[in-house]
């Protein structure tokens, strides 16, 4: 496993090795995985959350069409990686990402967009989102409060991931709220869950000091 100085796991181009095709997979403590073949998004989803609750599962992976092979590699990753992650704090089932954002098919559902790190054949980073599908109770055992509304933030995606790469280059201004934020980044790194624990600060970075 491959980390950042601030202990956040990036991901490289053999995590994206699996060819997947519309529907959905599964991945077991044992790494075996399997396919589902369920084209429409909507039951993607329905299908995905109902089997995440199976005991032995760590990650479900909804494919869209569309969904480039690297993406969809890259969303079973990251949906293993939550789950190991999650596990080591006390919260179990597997993890339901994908690619691309999925359709939220019922009321009570969250849609989080996660902020990751990939790298490249040719050893470059880049800024990539992964999104996971939970439902409102799992948001509140994961955050420690009621869900929010995310619209605001999947308008900010574009300008969260452009500041994750001027924080990794070192080219934000000196301001009181990017020194705010570098407080912040000694012992976390720049997540969707940082994000949602300081909306204020990320709306004055977003709003005047993001390039």
């Amino acid at each position: 496993m491959r980390t950042t100085e601030q202990g956040e796991r990036y991901f490289t181009a053999a995590d994206a090795g699996a060819m997947f095709e519309p529907g959905l997979v599964t991945s077991s403590k044992d790494r075996r995985r399997v396919w589902y073949g369920v084209p429409d998004p909507a039951d993607a989803v329905r299908v995905a959350l109902t089997v995440a609750r199976r005991s032995w599962l760590d990650a479900v992976a909804v494919v869209p069409a569309g969904a480039a092979l690297a993406q969809a590699g890259l969303a079973m990753a990251f949906g293993e990686h939550l789950h190991e992650v999650r596990r080591r704090r006390g919260l179990r089932g597997a993890c339901v990402t994908s690619p691309l954002p999925p359709p939220l098919p019922r009321s009570g559902l969250c849609r989080l967009p996660h902020l990751t790190t990939v790298e490249g054949p040719d050893e470059t980073w880049r800024e990539a989102v992964v999104w996971e599908v939970m439902t409102a109770e799992r948001f509140r055992a994961w955050l420690g409060r009621d869900p929010v509304s995310l619209t605001t933030v999947e308008e900010w995606l574009p300008k969260l991931l452009a500041l994750r790469g001027a924080v990794r280059v070192g080219t934000l201004p000196d301001t009181p709220a990017v020194r705010a934020l570098q407080q912040l980044l000694q012992t976390r790194y720049l997540s969707i869950r940082l994000v949602l624990e300081h909306p204020s600060l990320f709306a004055s970075l977003l709003s005047k000091e993001t390039p």
